[in-house]
C-alpha cells in the first residue's frame, strides 16, 4: 500500500478538539500522514485563476461525451480566486466561504478520485500533462460545504480538476 504525505494548510483555524479534514486519500481508505504545521503560502492554489478549457473525462462513455462538451463550455472563462479560508468565483457553485485546503501529491492511479481507467492511468496522466515517467502529481484538496474538489497541477500556473464528469483546466491570471 502506498503512503501519501499531505500537509494540512492553515487556511482555516480549527478549534481545539475539532476533527481534521478528511482527505480524498482517507475517503478512499488509503493511509495518510498529515503535518499540521503547513501555511497558506505553501498552497499553490492561492491566487486568481480562470477556467480556460473543459473536456469530457476519460472515464465517460462515448455516447455521453457530446452533452458533456456543452455542459463544460458553460464554465470556460469563469474566474476563481483562492484565498486562505475562502474561494471567490463568478460561478456560485465554485464559491466557498469556509474552504479548507490540504497540499500533497497523488500517484497516477489516484488522480481524479481514482476514476481514470485501470491500466491507462500513467498514459492518461502524461496526455493531460500531469506527469512524466509516472511521478506523483502535486495536488491540493479543497473541502467546502458545497463539495470536495482536488486540483492536480500540470505546472505552477496550470491546475486540473474534475466536476460532473468534465475535466476543467485552470490557468493562473
Amino acid at each position: 500500500m502506498r503512503t501519501w504525505t499531505l500537509t494540512l494548510v492553515a487556511a482555516l483555524v480549527l478549534g481545539a478538539g475539532a476533527a481534521p479534514l478528511a482527505s480524498a486519500a482517507e475517503k478512499a481508505g488509503r493511509t495518510e500522514k498529515v503535518d499540521r504545521t503547513g501555511t497558506a503560502e505553501r498552497n499553490g492554489l492561492i491566487g486568481k485563476w480562470s477556467i480556460v478549457e473543459a473536456a469530457p473525462a476519460p472515464w465517460v462513455r462515448s455516447k455521453e461525451r457530446n452533452s458533456l462538451v456543452e455542459h463544460g463550455r458553460k464554465l470556460v472563462a469563469t474566474e476563481v480566486t483562492f484565498e486562505p479560508g475562502a474561494i471567490v468565483s463568478t460561478n456560485q457553485s465554485l464559491a466557498c466561504k469556509r474552504a479548507m485546503y490540504q497540499v500533497g501529491t497523488y500517484p497516477t492511479d489516484a488522480l481524479f478520485r481514482g476514476l481514470l481507467p485501470d491500466g491507462s492511468q500513467d498514459r492518461i496522466a502524461r496526455d493531460l500533462g500531469l506527469t512524466k515517467g509516472g511521478a506523483d502529481v502535486p495536488s491540493v484538496d479543497v473541502d467546502c460545504a458545497g463539495g470536495f474538489f482536488t486540483y492536480h497541477f500540470r505546472d505552477r500556473n496550470t491546475a486540473l480538476f474534475a466536476w460532473d464528469d468534465v475535466i476543467y483546466t485552470l490557468k493562473r491570471r
